[in-house]
């Protein structure tokens, strides 16, 4: 949706030579409503193309739907629309693209729509999980909290290692998120008070950072964490990590 022609016809044959079909809709997309989205299994979204008169542009639209979705544009479009991106339903590809990395991110949002309906009866059933979310940047709390309250998650938010510390410790959630780069406590530091704690060392701790330092993986490890993830990531992916942590922890 919103492609010129030769982008376009790059995507309907990369999808071919997996046995998909696509169908092609304009730069300037003429769609009535967004029920024109239900007979596609997933949409492929131009984030450069713009909305012509009262027509929203096409990541206007798909962002107004649940409909999963791959959206394709330039590093600054995709940060400028972290919003449209922040959702479990959407995955994103950085020009230029290469077939097997859209097939790739395609597939994997597919499987995870799939399995995330699962999830999300699973977690209504058995009542919100409880998160602490660390993160000195405004923008990372946004996004990540959105997609867990989606997953009906509950979600505590701390600006700095400290006040995380201090909320675990208080509220016993089910996982704490960790930023490592945070002022007054970074992530390191606030991994090794809450692995020293009775209260929390069994409470499973994802490392989140935006370099990818092989020593910082390793130096998170050794502190006790149960899991590392960069930035940036899929929301696909940071749900899959959780929940297995969360199925880990069940199970001991």
């Amino acid at each position: 949706m919103g492609f010129e022609t030769p982008e376009a016809d790059s995507i309907i044959v990369a999808l071919g030579t997996a046995r998909g079909f696509g169908h092609v809709v304009g730069g300037a997309p003429n769609i009535p409503g967004l029920n024109s989205f239900s007979p596609f299994d997933a949409c492929f979204v131009n984030a450069s193309a713009t909305g012509t008169g009262e027509q929203p542009s096409p990541i206007e639209m798909i962002g107004r739907s649940r409909k999963p979705a791959v959206i394709i544009g330039t590093l600054d479009e995709l940060v400028t629309r972290f919003a449209a991106i922040a959702d479990p339903n959407r995955d994103f590809i950085i020009r230029p693209w290469q077939p097997d990395e859209l097939l790739l991110r395609a597939y994997r949002l597919l499987r995870f729509a799939e399995r995330a309906a699962v999830a999300i009866q699973s977690s209504v059933r058995k009542g919100a999980r409880h998160v602490v979310l660390a993160d000195d940047d405004a923008t990372t709390l946004v996004m990540i909290s959105t997609i867990l309250k989606h997953f009906n998650f509950e979600c505590d938010i701390a600006h700095d290692g400290a006040e995380a510390l201090d909320i675990a410790r208080k509220e016993k959630p089910d996982l704490v998120l960790l930023d490592v780069s945070m002022p007054h406590m970074n992530g390191f530091e606030a991994l090794t008070a809450l692995r020293s704690d009775s209260a929390t060392r069994n409470t499973p701790v994802i490392l989140v950072s935006a370099h990818r330092d092989e020593a910082e993986v390793v130096k998170g490890f050794s502190l006790g964490a149960d899991d590392y993830i960069t930035k940036p990531f899929y929301s696909g992916e940071l749900m899959a990590r959780i929940s297995r942590l969360l199925r880990e922890s069940e199970e001991r």
